[in-house]
C-alpha cells in the first residue's frame, strides 16, 4: 500500500466516523404517508371574523379543575393516578426509578407536565373532522375501595355510555409494569353503532443526555415495519443545502397499509409507554395520529392517538381490551413482551441503513448475563460487568489480533525491501505489484492478515456505541469516580466546560497501544495520522456514555498487554533483499 492510497483510505475512515457520530441517526426514516380519511390534519387558523367551528355532538363538556377527582392504584413498581376527567391516567410514578442522582431525588414520572392524561379517549368532530379529547366526568362504579381493579363510567354528548376498566398487575406477575385496560362504548340507540374512538399513549420528558431529541419519539409497529415520528416533524427545517427542507406539521398521520398496528409507543432515551391492543379486537384497519405536546416547564414532548376499527358486537357496542406497559427499556424486560416490543430500544443504523440490532441485542444479552454473575459486587456491579464483558470480547478476538500483530512484526522486518521495490518500480505499477507478490510468496507474508480483526472489532464497537445509548440498566449506576455509566464522567467544570477524565485516559492508552503495536510501514505520514486519531477519538467520545469510553480504555490496556506477550514467529528475523530485474 503506497502513501497516497493509505492516506486516502484513512481519510475515508475518519470521514465515515465523523458522519456517523455527528449526524443524527434515526432508526427508521419517517416517510410521507397519506392522511387517512378518518383523520384530517389541523384546520387552518381562523380570522377574527370567522365563525367558530361547530361543537362536536360527541365530546361533552369538560369537567372543571375544581371538580376533578383522583383515584390511586399501586404495586411495588408503579403508582398510577387516575382522573375523573375522561376516566384516564393523569400520571404514573415509577417507584424504583429515580429521576436523578441522590437518595432525595424523587421517582421518574410518566406524563409529567402534559395537560392531557394518558389513555385519554378521543372522538372525531364530524363537522371539523378534528379529534377532540373526551374530558367529561367519569365516576367509579360503586364505592372506590382504593385497591384492585377500577371501573370508571361516563358518557358522550349523544348519550353513548362509556365504561373504562383498569387493572394494575401484581408484584408477583411476570411483568409488574403492565396496566390492563378495557374500554367499552355502548350506543344509546339500537339503530346506530358506537362511534370510532382513539386512545392516547401519553408523553415523556426529554432526557438530559438526548440533546437532539433522537429518542424522544412515537413508534408504531405493524408486525413488519417500525415507523418513527419525532419532534423534527413538528419543527421547521431548511434542510442541508436545501435538501430535506420542510414546514412544521401540526399533526402527523401514520397508516399501516394493508396491515394493522400491533402496538404504538411513546418514549424517551430510557423509558417507554407502549399501548398494545389484544389481537382479537384489532380489526382490519388502524390509524395513528401523532401530535407535539407543550409541556408545563416550557419544553416539548410528543404523544400519539391510536385507533383500531374493532368490529361491533351484536348490540352495536364496541369493546377494546389491551395492555399498557409503562417502564424502563431494559432489554431483558422488553424482549419478553409480545409482538416485538423490544423494538422500542430504537437501535440506530450505521450511516442510516446498516442495521446493528442483532449485534446490539447479543451484546446486551451478554452484558446482562455477566452482570447477573457479578451481582455480589454491589453498587459497582454494572461497571464491573462492562469491564468483564470487555475482557471476554478481547479473549474471543485474542487469536485474531495475535495473528495480526505477528504478521505486522513480520512485515516490519521486510519494510526496507518492500520500500526498495516501490522506489525501483514506481513508474511501473504492474511490475511493482508482481515483485511485491513474489516477495510475499517467498517469505509467506500475508499483507491482509490484519484486516479480519479490524473487521470484527468495528461492528463490536459500533454495536456497543448504539446499545449503550439506550441501556437504562446503566442509568445512574456508579463505578470508580463515575457517577452515571450512561452519561459522561464529569468530575468538575472549568469556565462552564465539563472535565471528563475517562476520554482523556482513553486517548492516552490509545496512543500508547498504537506505539506498542508494530507497524509494517515506517512512513512518517502514517505516524502523524495515528497520532491524530488518538486525539480525534477522545474528542468524539467526550460527550458520550462513560460505559463506552470505559470499554475502549480497557480494550486499549488489553491490547498493550497483548503486544508485550506476542512473540515473533521463528525465522521472521531474516530480512530479504529486493529481487533484481
Amino acid at each position: 500500500m503506497d502513501r497516497k492510497n493509505f492516506i486516502l483510505g484513512t481519510a475515508c475512515i475518519v470521514g465515515a466516523f465523523v458522519l456517523f457520530f455527528l449526524s443524527k441517526p434515526e432508526p427508521v426514516p419517517v416517510a410521507a404517508k397519506p392522511v387517512p380519511a378518518a383523520v384530517a390534519t389541523a384546520a387552518p387558523a381562523l380570522s377574527p371574523s370567522s365563525p367558530p367551528p361547530p361543537a362536536s355532538p360527541l365530546a361533552p363538556k369538560a369537567v372543571s379543575d375544581a371538580e376533578v377527582r383522583r383515584f390511586v392504584r399501586q404495586n411495588g413498581r408503579l403508582k398510577v393516578t387516575f382522573t375523573s376527567r375522561g376516566g384516564a391516567v393523569e400520571k404514573i410514578e415509577l417507584l424504583r426509578e429515580r429521576a436523578g442522582q441522590g437518595k432525595e431525588s424523587g421517582p421518574v414520572v410518566f406524563n409529567s407536565g402534559n395537560a392531557e392524561p394518558a389513555l385519554t379517549i378521543a372522538v372525531q368532530n364530524p363537522a371539523s373532522r378534528q379529534l377532540e379529547s373526551v374530558r367529561s366526568e367519569f365516576l367509579p362504579v360503586g364505592q372506590d375501595a382504593g385497591s384492585g381493579p377500577i371501573t370508571l363510567v361516563g358518557a358522550l354528548a349523544d348519550g353513548t355510555r362509556v365504561e373504562r376498566t383498569f387493572s394494575l398487575a401484581a408484584d408477583t406477575s411476570a411483568e409488574p409494569h403492565l396496566l390492563s385496560f378495557t374500554t367499552r362504548m355502548i350506543p344509546s340507540s339500537k339503530d346506530r353503532p358506537a362511534p370510532r374512538f382513539w386512545i392516547s399513549t401519553g408523553s415523556w420528558q426529554p432526557t438530559a443526555g438526548d440533546s437532539v431529541n433522537q429518542f424522544l419519539s412515537v413508534l408504531a409497529h405493524d408486525s413488519e415495519e417500525l415507523t418513527r415520528v419525532g419532534l423534527d416533524v413538528f419543527t421547521d427545517s431548511s434542510g442541508f443545502l436545501g435538501l430535506g427542507a420542510h414546514r412544521a406539521e401540526t399533526e402527523h398521520a401514520v397508516v399501516a397499509a394493508g396491515r394493522v398496528h400491533d402496538w404504538v409507543a411513546s418514549g424517551n432515551q430510557f423509558f417507554a409507554s407502549i399501548l398494545r391492543l389484544d389481537p382479537s379486537v384489532r380489526g382490519a384497519r388502524s390509524d395513528v395520529l401523532v401530535r407535539p405536546v407543550a409541556l408545563a416547564d416550557g419544553g416539548r414532548g410528543v404523544d400519539a392517538y391510536a385507533s383500531w376499527e374493532t368490529p361491533a358486537a351484536a348490540d352495536l357496542s364496541v369493546s377494546q381490551s389491551g395492555e399498557f406497559f409503562v417502564g424502563p427499556k431494559e432489554y431483558a424486560r422488553v424482549s419478553a413482551l409480545p409482538d416485538s416490543q423490544v423494538e422500542v430500544l430504537q437501535f440506530t443504523r450505521l450511516f442510516g441503513f446498516i442495521p446493528f440490532d442483532s449485534i446490539c441485542k447479543l451484546l446486551l444479552a451478554c452484558l446482562g448475563g455477566v452482570h447477573h454473575l457479578l451481582g455480589w459486587a454491589g453498587s459497582w456491579s454494572w461497571g464491573w460487568a462492562v469491564v468483564a464483558l470487555t475482557v471476554i470480547l478481547k479473549a474471543v478476538t485474542w487469536p485474531l489480533t495475535s495473528a495480526q500483530q505477528k504478521a505486522a512484526k513480520k512485515m516490519q522486518k521486510f519494510a526496507k525491501p518492500m520500500q526498495d521495490i516501490r522506489e525501483k518500480h514506481k513508474d511501473n505499477p504492474e511490475k511493482m505489484q508482481k515483485e511485491l507478490m513474489k516477495l510475499y510468496q517467498e517469505h509467506k507474508i500475508n499483507p491482509f492478515a490484519g484486516c479480519l480483526p479490524v473487521l470484527i472489532q468495528i461492528p463490536i464497537f459500533f454495536g456497543l456505541y448504539t446499545a449503550f445509548q439506550t441501556t437504562v440498566e446503566l442509568r445512574l449506576q456508579p463505578f470508580l469516580w463515575i457517577g452515571d455509566l450512561s452519561a459522561p464522567d464529569t468530575v468538575a467544570h472549568l469556565a462552564g466546560f465539563p472535565v471528563n477524565p475517562l476520554p482523556v485516559l482513553m486517548g492516552v492508552t490509545m496512543w500508547l497501544s498504537m506505539k506498542m503495536t508494530p507497524s509494517p510501514q515506517a512512513d512518517p505520514s502514517q505516524k502523524l495520522i495515528f497520532n491524530l486519531m488518538a486525539v480525534f477519538f477522545p474528542v468524539i467520545c467526550y460527550p458520550m456514555a462513560s460505559a463506552l469510553t470505559l470499554y475502549m480504555t480497557i480494550q486499549n490496556l488489553l491490547t498493550m498487554l497483548q503486544a508485550v506477550l506476542t512473540k515473533e514467529e521463528p525465522g521472521a528475523a531474516a530480512v530479504a533483499k529486493p529481487t533484481k530485474g
